[in-house]
């Protein structure tokens, strides 16, 4: 799965970066490169299945974070 999600503010994009790998387990971050709208900074990668990313995709809506999928999950 490949979601971008834009936080304005770079703590709060490193707080919830750590919440994410907390739901995912084993996970790694990694810096993406960047894109032509904004900078990233930081990103996690990880081996998934259904539940795990339905519970990312749940704690993105409880934060209120816009987000779009470029690689659906498989």
């Amino acid at each position: 799965m490949l979601i971008t999600i834009h936080i304005e503010d770079k703590e709060e994009r490193i707080q919830f970066a750590q919440s994410v790998r907390k739901i995912l387990g084993k996970s790694q971050t990694y810096i993406p490169p960047a894109r032509k709208i904004w900078k990233t900074d930081i990103g996690v990668k990880a081996s998934t299945d259904m539940a795990t990313y339905m519970s990312v995709i749940a704690l993105i809506n409880r934060r209120g974070y816009n987000y779009k999928t470029i690689k659906e999950y498989r």
